[in-house]
């Protein structure tokens, strides 16, 4: 089967799946950590930022709050308790979420509040207000291309001995797909992205998609040394490069090509409006609220949230790993959001795209 297929059911199948069988998979006592593992700052700074787009869209009374890979609902919640007392108080929330243990997971953690569950971009209605979305488009079931003879082929999965193995696919993908690659080199491309993509802006009247993952740029991720790809598996806390293995007991990722990403927004109807690391992000994020401490004797609020900040930020962890991208539909251009105040123009992402390194059909 293409390895994408085999990545779907490893994560996601009912049950057994690893998303799907009910075990705390964030945190210490779970397999890695997540920017919601820092505390409830990073939703706070989400807050923040969907009350600039609310004021960039007129203030609007219907602005609603999507959510997509909500995992256990604590992000939202902290973004919701956040919004208590501002102009978004009380604002409509929907989380799409297609599994049972994890809606049931998300309820727990948002603790009554009148939050809407829909299982996929169809079921919405339409909505002006944000989609956005914490390590999604990481955890999309992707394809792996091996280069070979100055083509690209898709690595299927086969059994083997009890267990699974890959082999070159018989469809060859064809050399428009990539750049040429010396032979044996790895790259990943998700399928499922733009039919995702172009799902949500059909439901969107007016707004934007915040999309916080890691990943880079696409010459980035296509770069010499990285001829082993860049998908991983992770399990209490350690890495390996195994996703055949045990299928159902570990995450299975890889980087986010924001090129690629970009480029399929653009083909759903969105517009690319910012494109920053977390570190950058942060920094122009939490501009007032730095602002509001500095005013005030320090206490051990002001330190918890400080610490929060330097490990969200720090540039060797989640500061220059994780990126945040940003697409606006139907928004007049105006006042940027103090997220992406510091962030290089966004639109080097789509020559990239543009440098027939991937068709539209791999986006």
């Amino acid at each position: 089967m293409p390895f994408s297929r085999f990545m779907e059911i490893a994560l996601y199948n009912e049950p057994g799946g690893y998303y799907a069988d009910g075990v705390e998979r964030v945190g210490r006592s779970g397999d890695f950590f997540t920017s919601v593992s820092a505390g409830p700052l990073f939703g706070r700074l989400l807050a923040g930022q969907f009350l600039e787009m609310h004021e960039l869209l007129g203030g609007p009374r219907d602005f609603t709050i999507v959510e997509q890979g909500a995992n256990d609902g604590r992000l939202l919640a902290d973004v919701l308790a956040a919004l208590d007392g501002t102009a978004l108080e009380g604002c409509a929330a929907v989380v799409l979420e297609p599994l049972g243990v994890l809606r049931d997971r998300q309820a727990v953690a948002l603790d009554g509040r009148p939050v809407e569950w829909v299982e996929s971009p169809a079921l919405l209605r339409e909505f002006r207000g944000v989609h956005f979305s914490n390590e999604l488009f990481d955890a999309l079931p992707f394809e792996i291309l091996r280069s070979a003879g100055g083509q690209w082929r898709a690595l299927h999965v086969v059994e083997s001995e009890g267990g699974f193995e890959f082999e070159p696919g018989e469809e060859v993908l064809g050399a428009e797909l990539l750049p040429a690659r010396p032979d044996g080199f790895l790259a990943e491309v998700r399928p499922a992205q733009k039919a995702l993509l172009r799902g949500i802006s059909e439901k969107m009247a007016s707004g934007f998609l915040l999309a916080v993952d890691y990943g880079m740029s696409r010459r980035e991720l296509l770069a010499p040394h990285r001829v082993e790809g860049t998908f991983a598996c992770y399990s209490q806390h350690r890495r390996d490069a195994k996703p055949l293995e045990a299928p159902g007991t570990k995450d299975i990722t890889a980087h986010v090509d924001f090129s690629g990403l970009a480029r399929a927004a653009a083909g759903a109807g969105f517009e690319v409006r910012g494109f920053t690391d977390q570190h950058h992000f942060l920094v122009g994020a939490s501009a007032g609220l730095l602002r509001d401490l500095d005013g005030r004797p320090p206490d051990v609020e002001s330190a918890k949230l400080l610490r929060s900040l330097k490990t969200l930020m720090h540039p060797e962890t989640m500061g220059a790993q994780f990126k945040a991208l940003l697409l606006a539909k139907g928004v007049a251009t105006g006042p940027v959001l103090s997220g992406f105040q510091f962030a290089r123009e966004a639109a080097y992402l789509l020559d990239e795209a543009d440098d027939a390194l991937l068709s539209p059909g791999c986006g």
